[in-house]
């Protein structure tokens, strides 16, 4: 009987009038085909794990309103680049982990320093005071844990993320052994980030960045009317932390403080506060980071083109720590191993390029990472690169924030190319990059992640699980407002949401290309909703299969293109374009439509027409009110 309704209504809703490129307007004609409304569009919570005491806020509000995964990550990447300042970068990063921050009032950026006075020292008056709070922030951060438990988490925590490579001649066995010991390891870890106190290590992010974006235009007025550097007469420098132009360096009780000159100059140590007024620079030590030994650190960089080569846990990073790195102009370089480069890791980590064409390079958790902490890095200007294996450009795990956001200029995004697939394939890489979010299952929820591009003819390459996707319980998202973009993956990708999660792909304008193999394109599987969404642009779509508002396993699959002369290709007919299969009891739910302009497919749509070939999908093609005349 319902299928004989959905025949009628299809009769019918033909003849009903869509506005010009408004797929929101067409989205009730097109459920109501299929028997539907928008509060149908949810999942059954009793087919879902109960929360976790991970579970963020949004995550549950999204599972109850699916379709307002668009918005919300839409509205995360919007707000995010409308921001002016750090301390509001940490301020919002945290009220997205159900973390309350009030700002800092005005004047209120610690005492005063009492280490001796030298160029600068109006500076250092600000940022060493903030480094030491931040310190006290972190230790309140793991007041509730002992200090064997503190060293439990620093050596263990990061078994939660990394990944070995393929090692095909390893025995099974020993491979069963290994992967037992990392599920126990973890679920110690996860029993002890029970008790991590999130606000405090929040705080210690958010001092950091008040003081630096105090301390900016101090330094930058510095740089421009430079005084003659102090005479070191006297003064014991640290043997072996900077050589070059060095203005001076000098031991406190928080670290060593270095300030370099306008010339180049070369970082060989570890330090808690750098500021280097100028010069092409060499970074060759784990700078600009927090961690265990140095809980707070900063580094400013005015100009020059300037080359980082960090270890782990470096590079505007906290490992367990919170760092911010500020470098203000010239082509750089940032290269770094795991847990670097804007990641924070039970940390804060901020990573702030105001100008240049840059290229960042790292393994896992590098470019804007979040895991039980808050990883971001926000580049201003310049056509960039963007390098890394795992986890990265804007990756939030469990109780953890990532973002990445790129301004202007045309970027270039890979993730992938070292750890292999072993579950799935042995010839593709994974990725869980590029506006990803993902939960350690069944255990804990995940985090939030979202990637958000403001200009610029863009290139992304993933492969397995990337550009805006998620999995278990969490949030990914990838915002695109403008430029002809490409975006390449395997398989979970380009609005892809795998197990109880939410995902969305929303590009904005340009003429775009979208190519992958399967389970990608607007696909939802097991009880989540995957959204990708073209707002305006003569686009390509090519997959194989499982794609392309795909619903599987009582998901929602969901593929918008507002406008512009369009082209779907797909090679599985049966699953795609509009896909809704019944599992358990009840549907899943795959939505299409195309809302304007003159399409071509290859696959079940057809240009100006209504279809369905499944119980539970629709898809609609229907011209704008311009291409009708």
């Amino acid at each position: 009987m319902k299928r004989l309704a959905v025949l009628a209504l299809m009769l019918v809703l033909p003849a009903v009038p869509a506005a010009a490129g408004s797929c929101d307007t067409v989205l009730d004609d097109a459920l109501r085909a299929i028997v539907m409304t928008r509060a149908d569009l949810q999942f059954r919570s009793d087919y879902a794990d109960a929360p976790d005491s991970f579970r963020l806020s949004v995550v549950d509000s999204l599972f109850a309103r699916p379709l307002d995964t668009e918005a919300y990550v839409r509205g995360v990447a919007e707000e995010f680049a409308a921001l002016g300042s750090l301390e509001s970068l940490v301020i919002e990063s945290a009220r997205e982990l159900d973390v309350e921050l009030a700002p800092i009032p005005p004047g209120d950026d610690g005492p005063g320093s009492a280490e001796p006075k030298a160029p600068g020292a109006e500076v250092l008056d600000v940022l060493l005071p903030a480094v030491r709070l931040a310190a006290e922030e972190m230790d309140l951060a793991f007041a509730n844990i002992s200090a064997e438990e503190r060293r439990y988490i620093a050596e263990n925590a990061p078994i939660l993320l990394e990944e070995k490579e393929f090692a095909p001649e390893k025995p099974i066995e020993v491979k069963d052994r290994e992967t037992k010991e990392q599920e126990e390891k973890g679920a110690m870890v996860l029993e002890i980030a029970g008790r991590v106190r999130e606000r405090h290590i929040a705080r210690a992010g958010q001092i950091l960045a008040r003081a630096v974006d105090v301390a900016l235009p101090l330094i930058e007025s510095l740089a421009e009317s430079p005084p003659a550097p102090p005479a070191p007469a006297g003064r014991k420098l640290p043997a072996g932390i900077a050589t070059g132009d060095v203005w001076d360096a000098v031991e406190t009780e928080i670290g060593t403080v270095v300030i370099g000159g306008p010339g180049p100059t070369v970082y060989r140590g570890t330090c808690a506060v750098i500021i280097d007024l100028g010069g092409d620079d060499m970074y060759l030590a784990p700078v600009g980071g927090g961690g265990p030994m140095l809980p707070a650190a900063i580094l400013i960089d005015v100009s020059g083109d300037d080359r980082y080569e960090g270890g782990r846990g470096s590079l505007g990073a906290g490992f367990m720590g919170a760092g911010v790195l500020a470098d203000l102009d010239g082509d750089d370089s940032y290269r770094a191993g795991s847990f670097s480069i804007a990641s924070g890791l039970f940390g804060v980590g901020l990573l702030l390029d105001k100008a240049g064409n840059d290229t960042y390079a790292g393994d896992t958790c590098v470019e804007g990472s979040g895991a039980f902490g808050i990883g971001v890095l926000v580049d201003e200007r310049g056509n960039d690169s963007y390098h890394g294996a795992l986890f990265c450009q804007a990756f939030g795990f469990v109780k953890g924030f990532g973002l990445l956001y790129d301004a202007a200029g045309n970027d270039i995004y890979f993730a992938g190319g070292k750890y292999t697939d072993e579950i799935r394939y042995f010839d593709h890489y994974l990725s869980l990059s590029q506006g990803f979010g993902f939960g350690w299952r069944p255990d804990a929820s995940g985090g939030i992640g979202v990637l958000a591009d403001e200009g610029g003819n863009d290139v992304y390459v993933s492969d397995i699980f990337g550009q805006g996707s998620s999995y278990w319980f969490a949030v990914g998202g990838l915002v695109d407002f403008a430029g002809n973009d490409q975006y390449v993956s395997y398989q979970y990708a380009q609005g892809a949401a795998t197990h109880i999660t939410m995902a969305a792909l929303v590009d904005l304008a340009g003429n775009d290309n979208y190519v992958s193999n399967g389970v990608s394109q607007g696909c939802g599987h097991d009880l989540a909703i995957g959204i990708l969404h073209d707002l305006a642009g003569d686009d390509n779509y090519t997959c194989q299969g499982l794609s392309q508002a795909a619903g599987n396993a009582n998901g929602i699959g969901v593929l918008f293109d507002d406008s512009g002369n369009d082209s779907y290709m797909v090679r599985d007919q049966v699953n795609t374009q509009g896909y809704g299969d019944l599992r358990r009891d009840y549907g899943s739910v795959g939505i299409f439509l195309d809302c304007g302009g003159r399409d071509s497919y290859s696959g079940r749509g057809k240009d100006n027409t209504w279809w369905s070939a499944s119980s539970y999908g629709i898809g609609v093609d229907t011209e704008s009110q311009e291409a009708q005349q």
